[in-house]
């Protein structure tokens, strides 16, 4: 008797120590598993992280490169396509490394990631089929940055709507306007795009005088005007080229105008037409030209 209750306890403590065993939760193969795959995790974390790094400053590298292979030829330019292409390069290298660290992890979890990849792609695919219009803005979007059709700190209208790139996705243009507004502008909604600021700009200047005014002084005059304002120390760098004088535009109700412009580097017209058209104002005042406004005689 005595030999059987041993042999019971025994029983019981061995089946114990095999319940120990089979519990995933025991302290014991918790200290197992954390010895054995807890290195591995480690070493999966630590990779992401480095590849993250190493995206990061090789995005720039390539980047750059990629920007003095393109069409711009500006410094600035330059620096704007490279930061938009930054952006999208880093946003797509970190969906790439930070979703294949977490199939590795869930890998070592034992959890089953080829089922899992396998609903993924179908879900993907119901997704594809059910949101047409999404796939259409990312592939709009990518043909946009391959084309450099514009970059971030360009002036675009798209539409009825006009303002600075202030970010670009695969998916949206976000536009600033002039009163602040921000405007997010889906790719696939894109039709016709008008960049204000590709390469360079243009100050338009449509100057009205009075009839009774000599057109061909008043011409020596505004070319005088623009080539100060090239010569000048402050906005000379943003003036490309010398102003080109087109002549006598038309003839209007009240005035005859004329039209000339002055090619200035991007961003910069707004800036170059409003300082000429103050030193146009204050010149036509020192000389007498009359500037007309619309009048009507009546009988």
């Amino acid at each position: 008797m005595q030999d059987a209750k041993r042999k019971s306890q025994q029983a019981e403590a061995a089946k114990k120590h095999l319940e120990d065993l089979q519990n995933p939760y025991s302290p014991r193969n918790i200290v197992q598993w954390l010895l054995k795959t807890g290195p591995k995790l480690i070493a999966v974390v630590l990779a992401m992280i480095l590849l993250h790094g190493l995206s990061r400053w090789g995005s720039k590298r390539l980047v750059a490169i990629m920007a003095r292979r393109g069409r711009r030829k500006g410094r600035w330019e330059q620096e704007d396509r490279a930061q938009t292409l930054t952006g999208i390069f880093r946003n797509m290298t970190a969906w790439l490394i930070w979703g294949g660290g977490i199939l590795m992890i869930l890998d070592l979890l034992g959890v089953p990631v080829v089922p899992l990849m396998g609903g993924a792609a179908i879900f993907g695919l119901a997704i594809a089929f059910g949101a047409q219009n999404l796939v259409r803005d990312y592939f709009t979007g990518f043909m946009v940055l391959m084309e450099d059709q514009y970059a971030v700190n360009d002036y675009i209208r798209i539409g009825s709507v006009e303002g600075v790139v202030e970010r670009i996705t695969l998916r949206i243009t976000v536009l600033r306007d002039m009163e602040g507004a921000v405007h997010f502008v889906p790719h696939g909604t894109i039709s016709t795009v008008s960049n204000l600021t590709h390469g360079w700009s243009r100050a338009v200047f449509s100057i009205g005088i009075a009839y009774k005014e000599n057109a061909d002084e008043v011409m020596v005059i505004l070319r005088e005007l623009a080539m100060a304002l090239k010569e000048d120390p402050e906005y000379g760098p943003w003036i490309l080229e010398d102003p080109e004088m087109l002549g006598v535009n038309s003839f209007d109700d009240s005035a005859v105008t004329i039209r000339f412009h002055i090619k200035t580097r991007p961003l910069k017209q707004w800036k170059i037409r409003r300082e000429m058209l103050r030193r146009i104002k204050q010149r036509f005042d020192e000389l007498g030209i009359e500037i007309p406004f619309p009048h009507r005689t009546v009988y």
